[in-house]
């Protein structure tokens, strides 16, 4: 009997290993066929423009997995590029609220559902979120970056300034950029209000975070005219060309007044000439022809005038050419001509944007340091080209 029941041992642990497999494909194929009902539902639900019901019913009936997660979040990420924000933040709070979700896809989560409340203009909700994920090693920069966007359109520049150290520990250029930007705000502001010492501290915190701020040695140049420091006024312009040689033509005339309290023009114009050598463009270029006649006439101006059309022409140019020959000794009738000519033209340039924002090709007739359209800092430069410098 015991020899027996030996014998039988392998078949019934055979036997049980075989029903227990069947057993579990059996509730496989079961969960499976369950889950396609209640896609097939949803789907009824999207196809009969029940659009609310299906997400409902989606995200009752279906249960969030490691390996469905990324569907949800494709499908919260449709609705709200088509504007359905309200359905975004839906699925987005269904997935935040999910305890067992891994902590990455929990703070993805967060973060969506922060750029949700930014799209639907509900800035404080925005913000909380973003605040929390400043600890997240995935989502450090990104929420820095759009608190800094929602400051800037709040035009809260003190809580941006908050956000300094941990800012400068990221290390990131375009923020730091942004970050010199507030502090230039804040300096514009206290300039108004004449507060000298003020200013250089909020402009020389612009420079600490961006040495290449533009805008901070712009602001810190009124600040040293305001105060008759001219050849401090004079280093901050140069810095300029050295920072940005494209927005340089916007200070031209300033930097010339400075040396001109100076008394020390001679040496403007010898920078202006290295200018024009390096860059080519029409303000420099100009100004620099002014010199030339003075110290060596006017037909010696024209004939550089004339060389530098030739190799690069602008209208611009072509202009003040049309104006230097007209300083000749011509008569009534020839004056007249050129005078028409040089209306049209100054007619045609005015009807031209004088600025391009060469991160999205806005155009405006006035500059602004954050472009209205991308509202990227310090991006509006002068045109180039025929109809520019």
């Amino acid at each position: 009997m015991l020899e027996l029941l030996f014998l039988l041992l392998p078949v019934a642990m055979g036997y049980g290993w075989f029903m227990g497999r069947n057993s579990v494909k059996q509730n496989d194929h079961s969960a499976k066929q369950d889950l396609s009902i209640k896609y097939s539902t949803g789907l009824n639900y999207l196809l009969s423009n029940q659009q609310d019901k299906a997400i409902e019913f989606l995200l009752e009936t279906l249960k969030v997995e490691d390996d469905t997660v990324e569907a949800h979040f494709a499908m919260a990420n449709l609705f709200r590029k088509r504007g359905e924000l309200d359905r975004a933040l839906k699925v987005h709070e269904h997935l935040v609220r999910q305890k067992h979700l891994p902590s990455k896809a929990k703070q993805q989560a967060a973060f969506e559902l922060g750029k949700d409340f930014l799209s639907a203009g509900l800035y404080d909700r925005a913000e909380s979120m973003f605040h929390k994920l400043l600890k997240s090693k995935d989502f450090n920069l990104k929420s820095l970056s759009y608190l800094l966007q929602i400051y800037q359109s709040t035009k809260d520049w003190q809580h941006g300034l908050q956000l300094n150290k941990a800012i400068a520990k990221s290390n990131d250029k375009k923020l730091l950029h942004t970050l010199a930007n507030f502090y230039c705000e804040l300096a514009t502001i206290a300039l108004e209000k004449d507060e000298f010492i003020e200013v250089l501290e909020l402009l020389e915190n612009a420079l600490k975070y961006d040495p290449n701020s533009c805008r901070a040695n712009w602001l810190m140049a009124k600040i040293y005219e305001n105060h008759q420091q001219f050849n401090e006024a004079c280093q901050c312009y140069k810095d300029i060309y050295t920072q940005d040689k494209d927005f340089f033509p916007d200070v031209i005339e300033q930097m010339q007044g400075c040396y001109h309290q100076l008394d020390a023009e001679d040496e403007f114009y010898q920078f202006i000439k290295k200018v024009y050598d390096e860059t080519g463009g029409s303000s420099a270029l100009i100004k620099y022809l002014s010199f030339v006649e003075n110290k060596h006439g006017l037909k010696k101006a024209q004939d550089y005038m004339l060389s530098a059309l030739k190799r690069r022409p602008t209208i611009k140019g072509f202009k003040h050419f049309i104006k230097m020959q007209m300083n000749e000794q011509s008569s009534p009738q020839e004056n007249e001509n050129l005078d028409m000519i040089k209306e049209l033209i100054s007619s045609y340039l005015s009807v031209k944007q004088r600025y391009s924002c060469c991160n999205c090709g806005f155009s405006s007739s006035t500059h602004y340091w954050s472009c209205p359209s991308c509202h990227d800092w310090e991006q509006l430069k002068p045109v180039r080209g025929l109809e520019g410098e």
